[in-house]
């Protein structure tokens, strides 16, 4: 979760899956085909959604889930199994046809992107065409992109803190912390009262541990503009990390007070709840925060988290079913912390699966393997044997929460 202004993004999909999963997956695929023959769609649906459960690497559920998204109507949802589709097989030509008709039906944005290099072509001078395009990129994730359409816009203005502000917002998004804190530090210079420039510069700062820096640009944040939530919501952060809990607290709340609906700060409440062993409010507000919200994966996983920690183990397990099945099939630790749950029932195969997507989930993300014993074999005998701890100390002493 990013507490600065940010945009959705596309994601990426790159994972492996052992030859019995591949190949149950490739099994639910081909029923799913015949049913959608048979204008069998829910059913259809089911089972393509079985099929990436087993293999979120097959891009023929993904589209196949998408064409049946498609017939109903569905579009937004056939939008996005046909990017996965996509980003998994570049070359799937049929997913590509089968998106830019979506598009044609709700707006694509290919027609987006021609409006905005229209406007390029017809007012080349103009900087601010540069940044709808850059902005329209942001939205899309596509970071570099947009950091170069800024970059064109701010050389034809050089001193328009908005172009120099957007500038900054893509460093924040790629992770480029001090080119963030330079952008938004110039923007704020040029224009005093301009309050998402300090924010997002105290949001800088604080991704670089500079604390003191990052509270008086929040100050200043609220200085020019007083009903600024977010600017709690990081106070609460500091205050957090400070294991300052009550004090954390006095700060969500007062960003719920000036607008109720920031689930970021109803989200970080309810993690001090969790830390305070108050596990009731915690469980309240991570449910307020998804029932504006279902696709907040991590309070959903916060939710399996509490429950396995106060040992009601088939509530715990049904969230992290969620997280795996509906929200975010990517979701690592949800698989890790499952993988626990399966090993203390006894059912050390299901443990062992899910241990693997952890892994290879890990793996792929980090390019790193997980701090674990990763050798399959010696894995296996484990399972065999005993009942095995599947990570390192660290993660074996606590259960731990997702935070900022």
């Amino acid at each position: 979760m990013k507490l600065y202004k940010y945009a959705l993004f596309l994601l990426s999909l790159a994972l492996f899956c052992s030859p019995f999963a591949c190949e149950k997956g490739k099994n639910h695929s081909e029923i799913a085909d015949g049913l959608v023959r048979e204008n069998k769609l829910d059913e259809a649906l089911a089972e393509y959604t079985k099929a990436i459960e087993a293999n979120v690497k097959l891009a023929e559920a993904y589209y196949g889930r998408g064409v049946v998204y498609f017939r109903q109507d569905k579009l937004e949802e056939a939008a996005t199994d046909f990017r996965k589709a996509i980003d998994i097989k570049s070359n799937y030509l049929d997913a590509h046809k089968k998106l830019a008709e979506t598009f044609v039906k709700i707006g694509a944005p290919d027609d987006e992107f021609q409006k905005r290099y229209k406007a390029i072509d017809r007012d080349p001078e103009n900087p601010l065409s540069y940044v709808d395009l850059g902005v329209f990129l942001h939205k899309l994730e596509k970071d570099i992109d947009a950091i170069a359409q800024y970059k064109k816009a701010l050389e034809l203005d050089p001193g328009n803190p908005y172009i120099i502000f957007n500038l900054g917002v893509g460093y924040l998004d790629m992770g480029l912390y001090e080119d963030a804190e330079t952008m938004f530090k110039k923007a704020a210079e040029i224009n005093p009262s301009y309050d998402n420039a300090h924010y997002n510069l105290a949001v800088a700062l604080h991704k670089q541990g500079k604390v003191d820096d990052a509270r008086k640009e929040l100050n200043k944040t609220l200085e020019v503009n007083p009903k600024y939530s977010n600017a709690y919501v990081v106070f609460g952060l500091i205050s957090l990390t400070e294991k300052k809990f009550d004090e954390a607290i006095a700060h969500y709340n007062k960003a719920m007070e000036i607008n109720p609906d920031n689930l970021d700060a109803r989200y970080q409440r309810a993690i001090v709840f969790a830390l305070q062993q108050r596990y009731d409010d915690a469980l309240a507000d991570n449910l307020a925060v998804l029932e504006k919200n279902p696709k907040y994966v991590n309070a959903a996983y916060n939710v399996g988290v509490i429950y396995h920690r106060t040992d009601r183990l088939d509530k715990a397990m049904e969230w992290y079913d969620k997280i795996t099945k509906k929200i975010e099939p990517l979701y690592e630790d949800a698989y890790y912390n499952r993988a626990q749950i399966y090993s203390m029932k006894g059912d050390h195969s299901k443990a062992y699966s899910d241990y693997l997507s952890y892994a290879y989930i890990t793996k792929w993300r980090t390019g790193k393997d997980p701090a674990v014993v990763y050798k399959q074999d010696e894995i296996k005998e484990m399972f065999l044997s005993s009942v095995p701890a599947l990570k390192g100390q660290i993660k074996d002493q606590e259960l731990e929460l997702k935070s900022n």
